[in-house]
């Protein structure tokens, strides 16, 4: 997982603006707000981060990325690359 920029399908852009040194936590940009999300045990291997007071997921898996709004059942952002 990369600090930055990512270009996501439909033009849309997530930023990760900062990861903690120990990776448990980072802040992501989106929608003209930044988010704190807290890095969760994922049983497949991805990355996984949660912000669970918004009900969002970063889901990072090789080669892309994902944002999710858990509470409404859709994806914000899909096919994110660095």
């Amino acid at each position: 997982l990369n600090a930055g920029l990512y270009k996501c399908e439909l033009n849309r852009n997530v930023t990760v603006r900062t990861i903690a040194a120990d990776g448990r936590s980072l802040v992501l940009g989106w929608s003209g707000r930044d988010h704190a999300f807290k890095a969760v045990e994922a049983r497949t291997g991805a990355l996984r981060f949660e912000n669970a007071d918004e009900g969002m997921v970063w889901l990072v898996i090789v080669g892309k990325a994902m944002l999710l709004d858990t509470r409404k059942g859709k994806q914000l952002a899909n096919e994110c690359k660095h």
